[in-house]
């Protein structure tokens, strides 16, 4: 095995899995403020998470080295947009909570002054 061939085999696909591994660390400690679902282009990337999902369980022809990376990123990007829509909604939640008048009919206790 060459060297370009032992890279683009083995380390190409390391650089992949740390980088959605830095995927998860956003999703945990941004803003969840800054969450956003997909727009235009970027239902792109669902797309190649679908292809990859793809490979990783249907690869038949696929060394195994590829299907367990591909679906090792598949899982971490799942994980990654799971807790970021989680965190986004619970976000969300608590500012309507907060920032709702109280219902109405509602009085706040009288005064007893005598």
């Amino acid at each position: 095995m060459s060297l370009w061939d032992a890279a683009w085999r083995i380390g190409m696909p390391l650089i992949a899995v740390i980088g959605t591994a830095v995927a998860v660390s956003v999703a945990f400690f941004k803003p969840p403020d800054e969450f956003s679902r997909p727009r235009g282009w970027q239902w792109a990337w669902v797309g190649l998470w679908l292809m990859a999902a793809g490979d990783a369980l249907l690869g038949n022809d696929r060394w195994w080295f590829e299907r367990a990376w591909k679906g090792a990123i598949v899982l971490i990007v799942a994980v990654a947009v799971t807790v970021g829509a989680w965190r986004h909604y619970r976000w969300r939640e608590r500012a309507r909570l907060v920032d709702d008048p109280p219902p109405f009919g509602s009085r706040p206790p009288r005064r007893s002054d005598s």
